[in-house]
């Protein structure tokens, strides 16, 4: 949460969570994937950093096939702590940590892949294809999400940032509605039908109705944004017949401006995944065919 006038910037958030690896499992079958995840005993798992701790739930349903990916999303995060906070209390000895701060996203997005025939995008993503050649693809990208950041019990900023930054003093939450469309390119570099490099990128347009809450007060009119934004995933691995492994990156950012504050999200994760594909049991390959929606 930056002000946009320059003399306020010492009293800007920049909120980062501070969250614990995950162990997760995958097992699939088709267009059918079941995926959970536990507490890995790596990374972050108590306060005694100084930068509390961030408490993660996400669900993802996937509809995958080979021109389209369609997806629905939940997530909450709960808990952050401020890395700007030594600029506005210069005496403080540790970060100030802030467990009221909650993001939550529910949406829906699609991908379509209009280079199907020849260019995976699953295949360094899903492990659900494989790419034997190199190719690059054009793509789309289209979504709605509902997106709300907030406070449980206080204000987004402290005491001691409003009584500098008076523009946002008092605002509890912002709550908003993202519609957004763009292009894309992908680029799978393939060597001895195993190895694999990735990239692809969107360039997003973004348009958002949002309001906001101020405490003590009705919730505000809706107010509109438009922006422009990027969403990149970069990958590489080994994906045979059999054993697949790989590594994957991917990030996007949205941009919103209220009450004289630029207000940015960026997020960014790192999955490391290992598999082996078995042969299909009989009975499943049989109870599956009777089930006439799915090999629509």
């Amino acid at each position: 949460i930056k002000p946009t006038d320059k003399d306020m910037e010492k009293y800007r958030s920049d909120f980062r969570g501070n969250f614990s690896d995950q162990f997760g499992v995958t097992l699939a079958y088709k267009k059918i994937s079941l995926q959970f995840g536990i507490k890995s005993p790596f990374g972050i798992r108590n306060s005694t950093t100084g930068k509390g701790r961030t408490k993660s739930l996400g669900i993802i349903i996937r509809v995958r096939k080979p021109n389209y990916i369609l997806e629905a999303q939940y997530r909450r995060l709960l808990g952050y702590y401020d890395n700007n906070s030594p600029n506005y209390i210069p005496s403080a000895d540790t970060l100030a940590v802030r467990p009221d701060i909650q993001f939550n996203n529910i949406g829906m997005n699609g991908i379509y892949n209009f280079s199907w025939k020849k260019y995976s995008y699953n295949a360094p993503l899903t492990f659900n294809d494989r790419q034997l050649k190199t190719r690059f693809g054009l793509v789309a990208k289209a979504g709605i999400n509902y997106m709300r950041i907030s406070s449980n019990d206080s204000t987004l900023l402290s005491s001691v940032q409003a009584s500098g930054f008076s523009e946002f003093d008092n605002v509890q939450s912002l709550n908003a509605l993202l519609f957004k469309v763009g292009p894309g390119l992908g680029l799978n570099i393939v060597v001895l039908k195993r190895f694999y490099v990735a990239l692809n990128g969107f360039l997003m347009g973004n348009f958002i109705a949002y309001t906001y809450d101020v405490k003590n007060q009705e919730r505000s009119p809706y107010g509109f944004n438009t922006n422009v934004y990027t969403e990149t995933a970069f990958g590489f691995g080994y994906n045979s017949k059999r054993l697949f492994a790989g590594a994957s990156f991917n990030g996007d950012i949205n941009l919103m401006r209220i009450r004289g504050a630029s207000i940015r999200t960026n997020f960014a994760t790192i999955f490391l995944t290992v598999g082996y594909r078995f042969d299909t049991p009989s009975f499943l390959t049989k109870q599956y065919k009777k089930v006439g929606i799915l090999n629509k």
